[in-house]
């Protein structure tokens, strides 16, 4: 993202109800001409300033489009603040610490006791230990203004103040001990706060996957589950964080191939991800990661008979909020569906997804995505006997592969395959099938490559 382009993405990711709120708390405002700038980005779908310029060319602010942008960005943000004062305990202690602030330069210090007694109650319900490291700041910096000879009681405020550096300290080197779990080794003293606990947890889970003790490594999840729901405010608070425990356990199960646990383990999931309410980008992503698990499920399983269900989810999932939704998502879930429906025989449903695949592709997604899509895409053209269009899409093919390498043997051995038989009757085919499965044994296909495109596979469905 270009600087230029940072307001119109921002305006992109507004809701209905959050660019409503904005419009209302604009209303009365003599200088509206960010308002007609706001309706202009709004009406772009790919952000274009040449075009503004010349829109407003007859607007004396367009000399100080930088300027007014900003201060559109501004009061964007201003209004998003004050429409989710109240998405997290996070945003309210913020707000509280914000009022104390005021209120202390102007020498209210009864009331700034009063609100910092309120926000070190939630503060410490919530374990958000770094806001109490500021809570406590400014409870030293009213007593010292109310009572400057009482030392031992600021003395005191001060080593509280203190102690809660240890549990920020320790937040942080937890989250550098997952960066990388076999450089870092941990204390073995137990963490107060859930979320220290859960990063703890999860090092340790990574390390026990690394020395293969599966067993246990499934164990220390599920008790860190159950101890988030037995805390369901901490839980409602922290729902992101959660999941995605959740979410490591189920890519466990599936890598354990233990389906039936799995998909129990989804549905419940599922079922308390509904009562979320304020849906974040990392919520989202961690929903997709979901989704994405529950397909690696059906395509193991070959149980393809319910999976256009779970796509229409997925596509209802991605269409209510492709503001927040990355592109390297989008493009993974196109070529999941493509291949489901390619196992499922539905070609042209297979060729749907393929097209949007290829059609809206863009420098910057996955080159291995877009390559294993164009495969698909000739075998689907195979399985629909499309001679004509497969060869041309052989050229290109070829073509493709020789920008990024050179082409493997056992991809000039199916090229060469698919161009030969495309044309062959049923019979025909069937006994080059034959042939070509002989032949592949000589020319290995990688395993990774299978994991996009099961060439085996479509190999013996077609023998």
């Amino acid at each position: 993202m270009k600087k230029s382009e940072e307001l119109f993405y921002l305006i992109k990711s507004l809701t209905k109800s959050e660019k409503r709120y904005f419009k209302l708390s604009a209303q009365g405002n003599e200088s509206a001409e960010y308002l007609t700038l706001f309706d202009a980005i709004e009406a772009q779908n790919i952000y274009d300033e040449p075009a503004i310029k010349d829109f407003f060319k007859d607007k004396a602010f367009i000399t100080q489009l930088t300027t007014i942008k900003n201060y559109l960005k501004q009061r964007i943000l201003q209004s998003l603040r004050n429409y989710h004062s109240r998405i997290s305990r996070n945003a309210e202690l913020i707000d509280i610490i914000r009022n104390v602030e005021i209120l202390y330069h102007k020498g209210q210090y009864q009331i700034c006791e009063s609100e910092l007694k309120r926000a070190e109650k939630k503060a410490t319900s919530f374990q958000q230990d770094l806001l109490l490291f500021q809570i406590y700041d400014w409870k030293r910096k009213i007593y010292q203004a109310l009572y400057p000879q009482d030392m031992e009681t600021i003395k005191t405020i001060t080593e509280t103040q203190k102690n809660t550096l240890k549990f920020t300290n320790e937040y942080i080197d937890l989250i550098l001990a997952n960066i990388d779990p076999s450089q870092f080794s941990l204390s073995h003293k137990k963490s107060v706060s859930i979320q220290n606990k859960t990063l703890k947890t999860l090092h340790k889970y990574r390390k026990l996957l690394i020395s293969k003790d599966h067993e246990k490594a499934k164990g220390i999840l599920e008790n860190l589950i159950k101890e988030w729901e037995q805390q369901p405010e901490l839980l409602k608070e922290y729902f992101t964080m959660y999941f995605s425990v959740n979410n490591n356990l189920l890519g466990f199960l599936v890598f354990k191939k233990q389906y039936k646990e799995a998909f129990v383990r989804i549905l419940l999931i599922k079922q308390k991800a509904q009562t979320v309410e304020n849906i974040s980008a990392a919520f989202i992503k961690e929903k997709l990661r979901l989704y994405n698990i529950e397909l690696e499920i059906h395509r193991s399983l070959k149980e393809l008979h319910t999976t256009h269900e779970v796509i229409g989810e997925i596509q209802h999932f991605i269409e209510d909020h492709k503001n927040l939704v990355p592109g390297s998502y989008r493009l993974s879930f196109c070529f999941q569906f493509a291949t489901i429906y390619f196992l499922k025989n539905d070609y042209k449903k297979a060729l749907h997804w393929i097209n949007a695949i290829i059609n809206n592709q863009t420098k910057k997604d996955r080159k291995d995505l877009i390559t294993y899509t164009y495969w698909l895409n000739l075998l689907v053209h195979y399985e629909l006997s499309n001679g004509f269009t497969l060869r041309y899409l052989i050229d290109s093919m070829k073509k493709h592969i020789k920008k990024q390498r050179n082409i493997e043997s056992y991809e000039k051995t199916i090229l060469k395959f698919l161009s030969k038989t495309v044309d062959y009757s049923e019979i025909e085919k069937r006994n080059a099938f034959d042939t070509l499965q002989n032949e592949i044994k000589h020319h290995a296909i990688p395993e990774h490559v299978l994991g996009y495109v099961d060439f085996k596979e479509w190999m013996s469905k077609n023998i």
